[in-house]
């Protein structure tokens, strides 16, 4: 084979390398984590607030995997409110909420296994708090 056939051939599979890469990297889905990015960033500070204030919080809020349980402690309950997220990074279409209550036990059926994010949101006398925790759910 002649050397110009090779470069030939090179160059023509470097171009189907190209067009492939393209069409596959255009049938890829992705999903956005919030939908208002924008409004989201300028509520960002008090956000932050949150957070901290969360992280001084003096009462008890965890989430653990017991079994077949999906156990979540939230102490103080009673005096406040708010909302439980759980939310799925790979897949938003399984994203759900839970009201706030002292103990909530959810089947491990309801969730896929892999990591989640659970996002605890409640407000007391005004204030409002935030705490998220990352957990692995196994099967």
């Amino acid at each position: 084979m002649h050397w110009g056939n090779k470069i030939t051939l090179v160059f023509i599979g470097f171009v189907i390398l190209i067009i492939s890469m393209v069409v596959f990297s255009m049938r890829q889905e992705f999903h956005m984590v919030e939908e208002n990015y924008y409004e989201e960033e300028i509520a960002y500070e008090g956000k932050m607030n949150e957070i901290k204030n969360g992280r001084d919080w003096p009462g008890l809020v965890s989430a653990k995997q017991e079994g077949q349980m999906l156990k979540l402690k939230f102490a103080d309950a009673e005096k406040v409110k708010g909302k439980i997220q759980f939310y799925r990074p790979a897949d938003a279409d399984l994203d759900f909420f839970v009201p706030i209550s002292e103990e909530i036990n959810i089947p491990i059926e309801k969730f896929k296994a892999g990591s989640w994010k659970i996002s605890f949101s409640w407000e007391t006398d005004g204030k409002k708090y935030f705490k998220e925790e990352q957990i692995f759910i196994q099967r």
